[in-house]
């Protein structure tokens, strides 16, 4: 996973769904917030689970997501 293109994506739609800061987006998610930035600073040791958790609570397009697995 591209770590800079995970946290572009990630602050883009943060932002298109006034979601201030990352602990805001932890409260999305089941992540704490010093987890959700440990995982936001090392995008590399994010499971699975959790990312589609980020995902679906910034409400991602589909084909944005496949293009942070890759």
């Amino acid at each position: 996973m591209n770590a800079d293109l995970f946290r572009a994506t990630v602050r883009k739609y943060m932002e298109l769904r006034h979601i201030r800061t990352i602990s805001r987006l932890a409260e999305h998610t089941t992540v704490s917030g010093a987890t959700m930035y440990r995982y936001f600073n090392d995008p590399e040791s994010i499971p699975i689970g959790v990312f589609l958790q980020i995902m679906k609570a910034l409400n991602v397009p589909k084909e944005e997501k496949e293009a942070l697995i890759k």
